[in-house]
Parts: C-alpha cells; structure tokens; sequence
C-alpha cells in the first residue's frame, strides 16, 4: 500500500468517524469551560478564548454535521455567533442566534443518543457534550437577559463585587444551577431569571435520570438478544 492511500484512508477514518467528532467537540467544550475561567481578566487573554470558542464553533458543525441540511442549519445559527465573537461586538441579534445554535446542536445530538442502539464511547462522548451544552446554552440565555437588562442576575455583597456579573461568573451560575449545587453566592433577582434557573435544574436533572434510564434499556435489550 502507497503512502498517499495509507494518508488518505487514515484522514477518512478520523474525520468520518463519528466517535472523533463527538471525543473532539467534547475536549473543545472543556477547554472553552476552563480557559474562560483562568484567561478572564488576562492581558490578550480574549484572543485565546476567542479562538476556543471558534474551535467550539467548528467541532459543533462538525458533530452535528451527519446529513448536508443540519451541517447547513448549525452553519448558519453559529456563524453570526462566530463573527461576533471576533468583531468584538455583541447585539441583540449575536445573542439570540448563538442561544439558537446552542440548542440546535443539543437537540441535534440528544437525538443521536436516542436512536443508538448500541453503548459505545461515542454514546458517551455525546451525553457529555449535552450535559456541557445545557449549561452553555443558559449562559447564553442569561447573558442575554444581562444584556438586554442589566442586573437581573447579581453577585452577593458578601463577594465585593458590584455591577454587571461577568461572563465566568454567569458560567459558573449556570453550572452550580444546572448541577443544583446551589452555592447561593449568586443568584437572581427577577421572576424571569429565577424561572429560567429553576427550568435549568430540572433540565439537568431529568437528563441525567433519562440517561441512565436510557443506557440501562440499551444494555437490558442487548443482554436479552444475546441471552
């Protein structure tokens, strides 16, 4: 076998394989995750994040991108979400449609959880990336409403800060809510973002008891075809 079609059948396995789009959408999530959190507040740390979030951007194209049309759609939903970022701007308009894209790829590979019929590291990989996603997607949603109203969500006194909460602080919000740790350091102040938080933590929670529930059928009906 020549080189060019050993180099040409490894590129077709890595990017067909359904397994690496989701592991590498997964690792980019966790990576945009941690470096908003340490790069926050660094000097020309927002180039590094930026490009994270354009590597997020791509992965999630790319995961959900296994018919031409839902490669179109999340294209489409996260381009002007990917512009933004880099322009430096943010309007109504960017806000909305990364919520938008956000929720497209959720919904996109939550239903690639539900029609596998078999428990693989894919199956894995790809309920990782909802349980991530679900918590991006309502720091998009909170951060819009941040937006659009400043101080709807705030930081406690006892945290000497004041003002418009930051992007780590609505991540951090968002995942202590989705996970219901509940510190209480942060909360809301409106009937609109407490709905919203309570919404976020019966998501997440009601996720985790369909995935287990899920795996389990899988597993059981497996065991009685081979039994």
């Amino acid at each position: 076998m020549s080189n060019n079609s050993y180099s040409s059948g490894f590129l077709h396995f890595v990017l067909g394989s359904t397994k690496y789009k989701m592991f590498n959408f997964m690792v980019s999530l966790v990576l945009l995750l941690i470096l908003s959190a340490v790069l926050e507040g660094v000097k020309h740390g927002y180039l590094v994040i930026n490009t994270i979030s354009s590597i997020v951007f791509i992965a999630g194209v790319y995961a959900v991108g296994r018919e031409k049309k839902t490669l179109i759609i999340a294209a489409i939903l996260g381009l002007p979400w990917f512009l933004s970022e880099w322009a430096f701007t943010t309007s109504p308009q960017s806000l909305f449609t990364s919520i938008l894209f956000c929720l497209f790829v959720t919904v996109t590979i939550f239903n690639h959880i539900l029609k596998s019929k078999d428990i693989t590291a894919d199956t894995l990989y790809a309920a990782v990336c909802v349980y991530l996603l679900l918590g991006i997607l309502w720091v998009s949603i909170y951060g819009s409403i941040e937006y659009l109203s400043p101080g709807a969500v705030f930081v406690s006194d006892s945290l000497g800060n004041s003002g418009n909460i930051s992007t780590n602080e609505l991540i951090y919000y968002s995942y202590t809510t989705l996970s219901t740790l509940g510190y209480g350091d942060i909360t809301s102040i409106t009937p609109l973002t407490r709905i919203i938080s309570v919404l976020e933590a019966l998501a997440g929670q009601l996720f985790i008891a369909f995935l287990v529930a899920r795996l389990v059928s899988i597993y059981t009906a497996k065991a009685l075809q081979k039994g």
